[in-house]
């Protein structure tokens, strides 16, 4: 997948109505990720990057000299990684980084083998974690938010509390 083709499968997944532009909502999920990570995966991930994308997932030099300095990767739970993808991408919501976030995710795990996948899951805090896990379990017939500002509820967030929505009947079994 070359860099056109991975910004494709972001927009598509973001819908044609979204407040951002796909390139920002990637280049602001993927620094946010990519600073929650511990360097050796954030590593992994990169090699199946197209070699566009380098700048994109680099972090700036601040955080990359606190790397350097063996300070790890940033401990973020859910509602920090989301603030911070929303101001990155400056999208006017919460809602529309979870929304963001989750296009990215997907597009992400379709480059990645299976072993990254999971290894990425397994760095995240829980709730984090759930969103990353049920990234690519986005229905097409469920609801996003858009326009743009609808809230998301806690099924978008990979609550392991909430179970996935049923999908809808289909024309047969609907009462005539």
């Amino acid at each position: 997948m070359d860099r056109r083709e991975f910004i494709n499968a972001v927009q598509r997944r973001l819908g044609p109505t979204f407040a951002a532009p796909a390139e920002d909502s990637m280049r602001a999920v993927f620094q946010v990720l990519h600073a929650r990570l511990d360097p050796g995966q954030a590593g992994h991930i990169e090699t199946h990057l197209p070699k566009e994308f380098k700048d994109d997932w680099q972090l700036g030099p601040v955080t990359t000299m606190g790397r350097k300095a063996g300070l790890g990767p940033e401990s973020l739970d859910r509602d920090e990684f989301l603030t911070e993808v929303q101001q990155k991408a400056e999208l006017g919501s919460i809602g529309e980084a979870v929304h963001a976030t989750r296009a990215v995710f997907a597009a992400l795990q379709e480059i990645l083998p299976e072993k990254d996948i999971k290894d990425t899951a397994q760095e995240l805090p829980p709730a984090l974690r759930g969103l990353w896990d049920s990234a690519a379990e986005q229905r097409p017939w469920e609801p996003r938010p858009e326009p743009a500002g609808h809230e998301y509820d806690e099924r978008w967030l990979g609550s392991p509390n909430v179970p996935p929505p049923a999908p809808p009947e289909s024309p047969e079994e609907q009462p005539h």
